[in-house]
């Protein structure tokens, strides 16, 4: 009886065997969100089309809380009355890889993705190979020889705004090509010729140009 008894119960210790192996190999094989990747933000715009504004800063502040809705209230702008909009971020991770985030206007950000500081924390110098990497912000000491883009302005007259962040993230492997356009610095004075004014360190030394609408900035 102990026998017949033990062979009708052994298919079912045999499922539990199995289901209980499954389970732990679907915990290994999925990863915890302590696990997820950091993007540190380089730079971010906020619009449609040529009529763009830099949000980096809010965004910064932002990704340190909450997950969040993009749209006027949250970005603290609206450069396109009436348009769909969206956001574009440019950032990197640890290894000094750089990528472009693209959400439209509606769309959840999650948070946890990105980090508020434009490099990791390291405790004090970052390592060499982080400043030679492409779209490296600036921010930290130690890249003398490096492009780095001290102050950029877009616009005309006193509708003028700031697009030094934005002008870093087109930095790729020290070396940057982009055209002075609303498409890629917003409209600040719209219907007006408007000039891209950068100041910049390259291999040590201090360099300042205009470039006007259409032109193109390149280094070196």
């Amino acid at each position: 009886m102990e026998l017949l008894c033990t062979s009708r119960t052994l298919p079912s210790r045999l499922f539990r065997g199995s289901l209980t192996a499954l389970v732990l190999i679907t915990v290994f094989l999925v990863p915890s969100a302590s696990a997820q990747q950091t993007w540190w933000i380089q730079s971010a715009d906020y619009g449609a089309g040529g009529m763009r504004q830099d949000v980096t800063n809010t965004l910064r502040r932002r990704v340190n809380g909450p997950n969040f809705r993009i749209g006027n209230d949250t970005m603290g702008v609206n450069p396109a009355p009436g348009m769909s909009k969206s956001l574009r971020i440019v950032a990197r991770d640890a290894s000094g890889a750089v990528r472009d985030f693209h959400y439209k206007e509606g769309a959840i950000l999650n948070t946890a993705m990105f980090s508020g500081a434009p490099t990791p924390n390291w405790g004090g110098r970052p390592p060499s190979w982080w400043n030679n990497q492409p779209g490296w912000s600036g921010n930290q000491p130690g890249n003398n020889y490096g492009l780095r883009i001290v102050s950029a302005t877009w616009g005309a007259g006193r509708q003028t705004q700031d697009v030094t962040n934005r002008l870093q993230g087109y930095v790729r492997n020290n070396r940057i090509s982009v055209k002075a356009t609303p498409q890629n610095f917003g409209d600040p004075a719209h219907g007006v010729s408007k000039t891209l004014n950068v100041t910049y360190m390259y291999q040590g030394r201090r360099n300042s140009t205009s470039v006007p609408e259409g032109g193109m900035f390149i280094v070196p």
